[in-house]
């Protein structure tokens, strides 16, 4: 299967301060009670938010980003909730946040996920070598890394040459690793890691690693490959059990609807629709656009945008008991050709938007502005990362 600028130690500390003493709210309360989807926001890999491979986090006191810099390495980035400055996480009052030295900098890495009181990524170690890879484990201020387990000697007794498309959620990390066959040609498989410490080693299984996701407690996304119809297997999976569940078969694999376990939710003709496994199909809300547009459910609200190329450039936002909130129109210049989706965030609070596929967050939408009739969007000061940038 072949598929692939700085603020001063002060404030930072001030930002920080008793973030790996608090316990962390997994779940946010309901503001419509008849919101159909998980209210959980910290510890998973959430669906309509866009980044390559889960580079988003939403814990108590504010977000993270991985920022992985397109080749001058990647950047673990904070912003606490209300602030308008986004920092690279490094409380060093020696640093200069500009090189490799920074706490905030690693070789490689694309996720950022909370588990158990602590942040993981999956970090690349050695430039020369695909198959070395860290998972690392780390306090909420980026101190104290930790290398819980290194691929090297699995990839090695197993023959596989390389090692992408990691995503960490819901207490596991989940890969690709790759390996020639008989014929020369690269042939992929899917492993998965537990973050509690009770495998040795990955395991194998069926699911395809790059698009899987969260309903809250539960894994979900393409757990399977009908090759007689060629059509991807949706459903839940378990990294005890495996697929606990097949939902829905479809010959398009992507994400640009909302998997549920009791229900999935997609637009089709400007029509918002909740198909339910059990009830069949409902139509939610008429929206009366015309083009074929993407979903993000969040747990307070509905937004829909062109999957692109992006004519219109509006984001249309409702609400869970199916009124509209209003839109906006994206006033901002983005790289068109390689946009992945324009939402980069979400938090009870806020809308992060980005302008690239390496989703950096750039501005952001207050949902307070929902109902007014006037939804803006507000730059925000981030960090100078120079030709990394590039």
């Amino acid at each position: 299967m072949k598929i692939k600028k700085v603020i001063s130690t002060i404030l930072l500390c001030a930002v920080l301060a008793g973030c790996s003493n608090s316990g962390q709210s997994h779940e946010i309360p309901l503001e419509q009670s008849n919101c159909p989807i998980s209210t959980m926001r910290t510890g998973t890999r959430r669906q309509g938010i866009k980044s390559i491979s889960n580079g988003f986090e939403c814990t108590q006191e504010g977000s993270y980003f991985m920022y992985d810099g397109s080749g001058g390495g990647s950047w673990l980035l904070y912003i606490d909730h209300g602030s308008d400055t986004v920092i690279k996480l490094c409380g060093r009052p020696d640093c200069t946040h500009t090189d490799s030295d920074c706490n905030a900098y690693f070789k490689e890495a694309e996720n950022i996920c909370y588990y158990d009181g602590f942040l993981y990524t999956f970090n690349e170690r050695n430039t020369f070598d695909l198959t070395d890879k860290d998972l690392i484990r780390m306090n909420l201020d980026g101190t104290e890394r930790t290398v819980v387990y290194n691929t090297a000697k699995f990839m090695k007794t197993n023959g596989y040459n390389k090692i992408l498309n990691s995503n960490i959620l819901n207490g596991v990390l989940f890969f690709m690793v790759g390996k020639f066959n008989e014929y020369g040609e690269t042939v992929f498989n899917n492993g998965y890691y537990k973050l509690d410490g009770s495998m040795d080693e990955p395991k194998l299984d069926t699911f395809f690693a790059p698009v899987l996701f969260s309903d809250g407690e539960s894994i979900v996304g393409n757990v399977d490959y009908d090759k007689e119809n060629e059509l991807w297997v949706n459903g839940i999976w378990d990294p005890d059990k495996g697929i606990v569940e097949e939902l829905f078969k479809t010959d398009d694999i992507n994400d640009y609807s909302y998997i549920g376990t009791k229900s999935h939710y997609y637009v089709e003709n400007g029509v918002i629709i909740e198909d339910s496994y059990t009830e069949g199909k409902k139509e939610l809300i008429d929206t009366g656009l015309k083009g074929d547009y993407r979903l993000a459910c969040f747990p307070d609200c509905i937004a829909m945008y062109e999957k692109g190329p992006y004519e219109e450039k509006n984001i249309y936002f409702y609400d869970w008991d199916y009124n509209y909130l209003g839109s906006v129109k994206i006033n901002y210049e983005f790289n068109e050709e390689k946009m992945i989706g324009f939402i980069c965030g979400e938090t009870p609070e806020r809308i992060f938007l980005t302008d690239d596929f390496l989703c950096l967050p750039r501005y952001y939408i207050n949902k307070s502005d929902f109902g007014t009739g006037k939804i803006e969007i507000h730059a925000l000061n981030v960090p100078d990362f120079g030709e990394e940038e590039d």
